[in-house]
């Protein structure tokens, strides 16, 4: 009995192998090729390595294959710009990386972003901190050829000088040679460059705005077909996963200066002459009590090390006079809102208010009183707005609130209760200062830049009216 079943079993086992496969060449038969496009000199976001694409974008990527019916080619490239010009040209139909622009989206469609960094700016050693793009002056700026920075530049800052570069590595050695003054990079592939080139005459001297808000892209005719799938794999990524690959891709290595040839050289003597027990003892002592004080030092130099980043954070996102956030910290936070309107469809308001008569308050009370209004404004400001509101000083006489999830009923009011506030104050009072305040909710399709232009022009229409009433922008 026990030799007819064996025999059963095995017979079902050798017709179960061609199922298998009938069932695996089915399966695979039905997946759909997707040729996509990747920046092959970005590690560790993405690159290209002995014909493999690699970094941040490939491992989401992965995960996005295995659960869908897509099979992902790459075809590779000599640029971001090539990969741009082959998504165009139709060879590739998806590049895995990138951020949104106004030029890119005439071609491309964008998933929901799954990866967000800083971009900073980099400098030699020795250089100033420089807190944004608006601190930059004379410096001629190197910026990648194909990225959004040049794009971004042009539209907000037009008076920076600009050098376009190849690539992120090409711009570090460049920036190294004194061939510009200041170089935009994303903050994980520029400490890569920095290690893994060895260019310690660099340094980070500040952030740069717009945040890297990395998405996957995809041309207009394959939008409804990937997107949906790609943006509901976003959704379920786990947590845990996210930080692994971030670990995984930022172990960054920091160098140590100190010598410890010497040290080892002299405990290994010490430990050959000693070989006793006695000596034994004393050696480990010895060992020990340095240790303990190295620990230490290591301790006071993290101690330090954390203070600066706590002070250098703080100054790239605060004015130093009022201590309100400044302009670099409110436009990220601006075109959060404007990323979460285009997705959820709840607008937020923006109010500008600006004291237009500081010059002859400078003139009439000196520079210490004229520092004291404004820092009597921002108190104002401070004590009437919401907890979820942002303010920011946004110029020399211009203070910006940004208001989340805030219709414009709303909005005026709380504009009303900030002229009443400014009224009552006695300190004001007493200087008589001109406020003019304007208000603005954000509308379908437009860009942080439209609307703080139609927000202003509300601003000026309460100064044809006399100051001291808040007008709403058409």
């Amino acid at each position: 009995m026990t030799r007819r079943y064996l025999i059963l079993l095995s017979f079902f086992r050798f017709l179960s192998l061609p199922v298998l496969l009938v069932i695996s060449v089915f399966a695979w038969a039905q997946q759909e090729t997707i040729n996509y496009c990747i920046d092959p000199n970005w590690a560790p976001y993405e690159a290209l390595r002995n014909g493999e694409h690699i970094g941040i974008s490939r491992d989401y990527l992965d995960r996005i294959e295995k659960r869908t019916d897509f099979d992902f080619q790459l075809v590779p490239t000599d640029s971001l710009e090539q990969s741009l010009t082959f998504v165009r040209e139709g060879q590739c139909q998806m590049l895995t990386m990138l951020n949104t622009s106004p030029s890119r989206a005439t071609y491309l469609d964008f998933s929901i972003p799954y990866f967000e960094a800083p971009n900073v700016l980099v400098a030699k050693k020795g250089s100033a901190m420089v807190q944004g793009l608006q601190a930059v002056q004379d410096e001629l700026v190197g910026v990648i050829e194909g990225y959004r920075h040049a794009e971004y530049l042009a539209r907000n800052y037009p008076e920076v000088r600009v050098k376009t570069v190849e690539s992120e590595a090409r711009g570090l050695v460049r920036l190294s040679r004194g061939e510009f003054d200041l170089m935009i990079g994303s903050l994980l592939s520029v400490y890569s460059g920095i290690n893994s080139m060895k260019l310690d005459d660099l340094v980070i001297v500040g952030y740069a705005e717009p945040y890297d808000s990395l998405s996957f892209a995809v041309t207009k005719n394959m939008s409804d077909k990937l997107l949906p799938l790609m943006n509901d794999q976003i959704r379920k990524f786990p947590e845990h996963q996210k930080v692994e690959i971030y670990k995984r891709w930022s172990n960054v290595k920091s160098v140590d200066d100190t010598d410890v040839l010497k040290p080892f050289l002299i405990v290994l003597v010490v430990a050959l002459i000693g070989f006793g027990i006695i000596l034994r003892k004393r050696v480990v002592g010895s060992y020990t009590q340095q240790l303990k004080q190295k620990s230490k030092e290591i301790e006071s130099l993290q101690g330090a090390l954390l203070e600066k980043n706590r002070t250098l954070e703080f100054l790239s996102n605060h004015d130093a006079l009022t201590g309100l956030y400044n302009r670099n910290h409110v436009m990220h936070r601006a075109e959060e809102e404007v990323s979460r309107f285009q997705r959820f469809h709840t607008p937020p308001s923006l109010i500008i208010a600006e004291i237009d008569n500081l010059s002859e308050l400078h003139a009439a009370y000196g520079a210490k009183n004229t520092d004291d209004i404004l820092k009597t404004v921002a108190g104002v400001c401070l004590s009437t707005v919401r907890e979820v509101d942002v303010v920011a000083r946004w110029s020399g006489e211009q203070f910006l609130i940004l208001c989340p999830q805030t219709d414009i009923a709303s909005a005026e009011i709380l504009a009303q209760r900030l002229l009443k506030a400014m009224a009552e104050n006695d300190e004001l009072c007493a200087r008589q200062p001109n406020t003019a305040v304007g208000i603005g909710v954000l509308r379908d399709n437009e860009s942080f830049t439209d609307w703080f232009d139609r927000t202003a022009k509300a601003l000026y229409q309460s100064k044809r009216l006399g100051y001291g009433v808040a007008c709403t922008a058409e």
